[in-house]
């Protein structure tokens, strides 16, 4: 998959609370950085990585498998 999708993305997870958590990055190559950086904490609470209109570009399994293939 290509990550020149342009922003801004949206990186939404569940941390406990009955909404979502969201972070708004300018494109898809800096929400990837941020859910890499954070995949301890992320890998359980749910990430997505949605696009500016929040349709779902990365599902968490598509996370999960592209952090599998990384170790």
């Amino acid at each position: 998959m290509s990550t020149t999708h342009q922003g801004p993305v949206y990186l939404r997870w569940r941390a406990g609370r009955p909404a979502p958590e969201e972070e708004m990055f300018p494109d898809l190559d800096a929400a990837l950085d941020a859910v890499e950086a954070r995949w301890d904490t992320l890998k359980d609470q749910v990430p997505q990585i949605l696009d500016a209109r929040r349709v779902l570009l990365l599902s968490t399994a598509e996370i999960l498998a592209m952090a599998d293939e990384e170790e």
